[in-house]
């Protein structure tokens, strides 16, 4: 799977017994007893992911609301994207139109307070970090080399990588997403004890910028340059810079081991309202009220086709993966009927759709669905929007 490529059962079937190295000398006890036990429902089952860090937020004003029988929107059509959202496996939805709830729903058992994994929508937040971090003036440029924040790459062929491949996903780094084998460079940063070391230790096969290749060590690897740079530790930053900024409610991010380094390219707790914010941040160019988060420049850097895939920008996927892009995953049916729909992606279809034209999010949060078109969601509340 090209992308948010995460451990699926054959890993458990070999997890006992398989003498791991971790170091020279050491087993990785705590990747196996991860892969022994890994939640059927991961995306949901926040308590199986240890040790987390908190990311304290600072909760603002509540998210506005507006009753669905007074909204702009079609109630048919949100029903409609409603049911299709309940009958593959969400556990909640949210569509938020001109600043205002409109739809709210949850199933399973679960409410407004409920934390989920957000996966790779947590390299979207990656990315807003590292342009709030050049802002700053901790990193001097986008075209920077990552050697220049991580000196472990200065002496070999990772030297000519810069950020803007990490962000572009165009390292040429080596790409182990084999989940089938508790040796693969994914499963050991997913599941491993020493996310940093397993990171550092991934070789480039190809000159950067040559190919496009969805790689989860490119984040892991900004996670790096972020804290190097700043020179404060990654939950700091993105709650001083970013999520206290926004209002949100306190978020949390998995640690490797008690008192490590947080798997940046995965794994961000928190509630599908303060996804919301995220996205209305999008809508609002950076700012909330008259305070600018993020440089409005950057967030349509990050927005901007990649050199070498069209479907994707610096860490944001900004087009429906339809069969016409043959180096992505298909993931939809049609094009979105918005051209400018962005929208933020994580393993069992975690999203954050934003459609700017029409002052629309939408936030999705569950479990794998047994099928999922990401044109239908957005493209029915925008049909209903624009239908006389």
């Amino acid at each position: 799977m090209l992308m948010n490529a995460w451990l699926y059962r054959p890993v458990l079937a070999i997890a006992v017994g398989v003498p791991l190295i971790l170091g020279t000398n050491r087993l990785d006890w705590r990747l196996m007893n991860r892969a022994s036990t890994y939640p059927a429902e991961p995306i949901m089952a926040v308590e199986w992911y240890t040790p987390r860090q908190t990311v304290p937020g600072q909760p603002g004003e509540p998210l506005p609301t507006l009753p669905a029988a007074e909204s702009a929107i079609d109630l048919a059509a949100l029903e409609s994207v409603s049911a299709y959202a309940e009958a593959r496996n969400s556990t909640g939805l949210i569509v938020m139109h001109k600043g205002r709830i409109v739809w709210e729903a949850y199933w399973r058992g679960y409410g407004p307070e409920a934390t989920f994994n957000a996966m790779s929508m947590t390299k979207t937040l990656m990315g807003m970090l590292i342009g709030i971090a050049i802002a700053e003036g901790h990193i001097t440029s986008m075209e920077d080399p990552v050697a220049t924040y991580v000196p472990e790459w200065r002496a070999d062929a990772r030297a000519n990588i810069a950020i803007a491949d990490l962000l572009a996903m165009q390292s040429g780094l080596r790409n182990e997403d084999q989940t089938d084998t508790l040796d693969s460079d994914l499963v050991q940063m997913f599941l491993g004890s020493d996310v940093t070391r397993i990171a550092l230790s991934i070789p480039s096969l190809h000159p950067p910028g040559e190919r496009f290749d969805y790689n989860n060590v490119n984040t892991q690897i900004l996670g790096l340059v972020l804290a190097n740079a700043t020179g404060m530790p990654v939950a700091e930053y993105l709650s001083t810079r970013l999520w206290q900024p926004l209002g949100a409610g306190d978020g949390e991010l998995w640690l490797d081991h008690p008192g490590g380094f947080p798997k940046t390219f995965c794994c961000f707790f928190a509630t599908a309202r303060d996804w919301a914010r995220v996205g209305q941040l999008w809508l609002a160019d950076g700012k909330v009220g008259d305070r600018e988060i993020v440089p409005s420049p950057w967030l349509a850097q990050m927005a901007t086709p990649s050199p070498l895939e069209p479907t994707f920008g610096y860490h944001l996927w900004i087009k429906a993966r339809t069969a016409d892009f043959p180096n992505v995953n298909t993931a939809a049916t049609a094009p979105f009927l918005a051209e400018d729909t962005i929208y933020l992606d994580g393993r069992g279809v975690q999203r954050v759709y934003i459609i700017p034209s029409e002052d629309l999010v939408i936030v999705r949060m569950g479990e794998q669905p047994p099928n999922w078109d990401d044109a239908v969601i957005p493209n029915t509340l925008v049909q209903a929007l624009r239908s006389p």
